[in-house]
C-alpha cells in the first residue's frame, strides 16, 4: 500500500466526521452564533477542532445548559 493511498484515505476519514459534526451541530438546539462558532472552528481546525467538539460539544445539546444559555 503506497503512502499516498494511506494519506488519501486519512483524509476521507477527516472530512466524513467533519460532516457528521457539521451536520450536528446545525441540527442542535442552540443559538446561532453558537452554532457558528462550532462550524467554523471544526473546519478552520480540523483535528483540534473535533477532538474539542467531541470533547464539550454534543453533551449539552439536549441537557440543562441549553435550557440556561437562551
Amino acid at each position: 500500500m503506497e503512502i499516498g493511498t494511506i494519506w488519501l484515505f486519512v483524509a476521507l476519514v477527516v472530512i466524513a466526521l467533519e460532516i457528521c459534526a457539521i451536520w450536528q451541530i446545525i441540527g442542535s438546539d442552540r443559538r446561532a452564533e453558537r452554532k457558528m462558532l462550532w462550524v467554523v472552528f471544526v473546519v478552520y481546525a480540523p483535528f483540534p477542532g473535533l477532538l474539542f467538539w467531541a470533547w464539550r460539544g454534543p453533551r449539552a445539546v439536549k441537557g440543562r445548559a441549553v435550557l440556561q444559555e437562551k
